[in-house]
């Protein structure tokens, strides 16, 4: 008996190490989150090393203006730039100017919508190659940027961006940027403007209605008559929040940046593709075209994309596109952390109704899915995060600098953005881009035109499964 009592305080003993074992496990596994195991095990650009480590490595890049040892050490930029210290390149041939350009990168020979671009008056297109890009590419009005001639370009992001990568685009901007550009459209290589001029607005300021609201987010789709849809980086936990239908008009209001609403298959998330449509049916749903252009108020954000996006002189600034997301989250950060950046300078992200059209490869949606699981977990802590961030920075583009860093330092990117986003900057300078001064937007329209206007959307047939082809209107 004296035994088996012996072996069951052992089995005892052992029982209650394993729960204790397992108990912390589980405290383990939540002290260090499941997004954060997820960031650093999915990553392919950083090591599971210390936050400390990643900065280290990355402050071994050419040193420009800023202590980045100082940064890897304080995880913020503890002092403004002095910008007015960086060498000016000299400047184009004047017949290598333009002051509207159209920047794409693709890999492919001219498509047809790339075609159509080129066909626009008064624009000129900058097309940024990759390695996969034939060489002999070529078409009239397009200016093609081989790897090669990239390089010979002597742009300090250029050693910085991966190859076989969305971010070479960048080149594009600051090609276009050199060469006179106070207007670039932003697009790829499968969409176009429907009626084959862009319908924006080329003036910084005009009359706009302007949501009247305090919400984080608002679904713009929804303004525009689809309000079961949702654009990509829309944080999924608002998808169900009611829509914003009150404005105030106001005139005198500035937006440098305008995002086009496109009509056929719109930028939206794999979770809509896979739960919206039947497989094998190509999305094909339409927007209001009579809803007016909507700004969004300071406080208040929407994500917005690459793909159809019209970007003023004074917004310039804020085409950088980072390297160490993944590729169907880079643009979106792009325009969270533009538009937070737009309320530093009195700006306003605009939305325009339906003016491109885009259809797209059918592929997989599992893989974009995959693609954009940190939209799906971090959009939402984003948008809470850029609300709340504020710097003491004196000059503008210090503070987008910040920006990156605070954006780095909370695991939205890594650190070679930060050290990216300051050789862009450094470019930008040297190419003669004037930095916009600091002045806040206003929270309150200052010269209101209609207080309190209510505009009701025209509800358009939308996409749902088992419809086929049909598009079927919600009542």
């Amino acid at each position: 008996m004296r035994l088996r009592e012996m072996q069951l305080v052992k089995g005892y003993i052992w029982a209650i190490l394993a729960v204790a074992m397992a108990l912390a496990l589980f405290i383990t596994f939540y002290t260090f989150s499941c997004q954060d195991i997820h960031r650093y095990l999915t990553r392919t650009d950083v090591s599971v090393s210390s936050d400390s480590d990643s900065w280290k490595a990355a402050a071994q890049s050419e040193f420009l203006l800023a202590d980045w040892l100082n940064v890897a050490n304080h995880k913020r930029l503890s002092v403004d730039l002095d910008w007015s210290s960086i060498k000016m390149k000299p400047k184009p041939e004047k017949s290598e100017m333009n002051d509207k350009w159209v920047v794409i990168t693709t890999i492919n020979y001219p498509t047809d919508d790339v075609k159509k671009l080129a066909k626009m008056d008064g624009w000129k297109v900058v097309v940024v190659g990759d390695t996969k890009t034939p060489s002999d590419w070529s078409h009239p009005n397009c200016v093609f940027l081989s790897v090669k001639r990239q390089k010979e370009l002597g742009y300090r992001i250029a050693d910085l961006l991966p190859y076989k990568s969305y971010a070479r685009k960048n080149i594009g901007y600051l090609y276009a940027i050199q060469h006179g550009a106070k207007y670039i459209y932003d697009t790829d290589d499968d969409n176009h403007p429907t009626s084959g001029k862009l319908e924006f607005h080329d003036k910084e300021k005009g009359e706009y209605y302007i949501y009247k609201t305090s919400a984080n987010v608002v679904n713009p789709y929804a303004n525009f008559g689809q309000r079961t849809i949702w654009p990509r980086g829309y944080p999924l936990q608002n998808i169900s929040a009611p829509m914003v239908k009150t404005f105030v008009k106001c005139k005198n209001v500035q937006t440098s940046i305008q995002q086009g609403v496109v009509d056929g298959d719109p930028d939206v998330d794999a979770i809509f593709r896979l739960t919206r449509k039947d497989e094998n049916v190509r999305l094909d749903v339409k927007f209001d075209p009579k809803a007016p252009p909507i700004l969004l108020p300071p406080g208040t954000m929407a994500p917005f994309n690459s793909q159809n996006t019209f970007f003023l002189d004074k917004g310039l600034w804020a085409l950088l596109i980072p390297i160490t997301t993944k590729f169907r989250v880079c643009d979106i950060w792009r325009g969270y952390w533009g538009q937070r950046l737009l309320w530093e300078i009195g700006g306003h992200l605009s939305f325009f109704p339906p003016n491109a059209m885009q259809y797209r490869s059918a592929h997989d949606y599992h893989l974009d899915f995959v693609d954009e699981v940190d939209l799906y977990n971090d959009a939402g802590r984003l948008v809470e995060f850029l609300r709340e961030w504020k710097s003491p920075r004196k000059d503008f583009f210090s503070r987008a600098l910040d920006l990156t860093v605070s954006m780095v330092d909370n695991r939205f990117m890594f650190p070679k953005d930060a050290i990216l986003t300051e050789a862009w900057l450094y470019d930008l300078v040297s190419i003669g881009y004037k930095v916009p001064s600091l002045s806040p937007t206003p929270k309150e329209c200052k010269e209101i035109i209609q207080d309190k206007v209510v505009l009701e959307p025209n509800e358009q047939p939308s996409s749902y499964l088992s419809a086929g082809k049909k598009l079927v209107r919600v009542s």
